[in-house]
């Protein structure tokens, strides 16, 4: 069973929180979850974490975002404003790489949605993300890897992964004009998870104590410098 899980409103801090205690909570292991950022605040950003913070900082700064944080994910630079942002996770076999992961479930989005009437192109270098030369940090969207949706030549969904054990947090972003508020969008996102995972949904919401346990994480963690700053 995919559970789309509706979550509280959050800053930056809170949605990273939100998907690190989801995704390591034992109340939630085994469950495929979908979730779909309910934001709050103005334009953000986040950057992959394994990125250089000074770097980071300087790209934000010049670009008038006050509020960001790194990833628990990789890859590269990512401005959130009127961003389709999303996280996916589920359990998988470590027989199973990123690359596969990553591959299938953009080729099934993709699919999904050139049945809704939207056709992407696929961007076939299988190169993955590297930060830019010089050690300086890249925009996802600017540098776009193996597995990633384009259109007009441009990219429009790419995403990160992480693994936990045997369980994987996707993190992606639709940078398309209104995704957002897009319940087409949302429901081919959802719709490629499920087949995905062989899967019917299910809707459901998360659980009181597991959105204060995210509040206390995000101030305590995403929100610090300790965090961001830590490489």
């Amino acid at each position: 069973m995919v559970k789309v899980l509706s979550s509280p409103r959050a800053d930056v801090y809170g949605q990273m929180a939100f998907d690190e205690i989801l995704v390591s909570e034992p109340s939630f292991a085994g469950e495929d979850l979908c979730r779909f950022f309910n934001w709050s605040g103005g334009p953000c950003a986040t950057f992959g974490y394994a990125q250089f913070y000074n770097s980071a900082r300087a790209q934000f700064e010049a670009a008038g975002i006050k509020e960001f944080t790194r990833r628990p994910t990789g890859g590269g630079i990512v401005f959130h404003t009127d961003d389709l942002t999303f996280s996916l996770i589920f359990n998988c076999s470590k027989d199973l790489n990123v690359r596969q992961i990553y591959d299938s479930l953009h080729g099934l989005i993709k699919a999904n949605f050139k049945k809704s009437g939207v056709d992407f192109d696929s961007y076939n270098d299988k190169s993955d993300y590297r930060p830019a030369p010089g050690g300086q940090n890249s925009a996802c969207f600017t540098n776009p890897v193996g597995g990633d949706l384009m259109s007009g030549g441009v990219k429009v969904l790419g995403g990160a992964m992480r693994r936990y054990g045997e369980r994987i947090l996707y993190q992606g972003s639709l940078q398309i004009k209104g995704a957002r508020e897009n319940e087409t969008f949302k429901s081919v996102i959802e719709n490629s998870f499920a087949e995905f995972r062989s899967s019917p949904l299910a809707r459901g919401e998360v659980p009181a104590e597991t959105a204060e346990k995210a509040r206390i994480l995000a101030r305590d963690c995403y929100a610090s410098q300790t965090w961001k700053g830590k490489f």
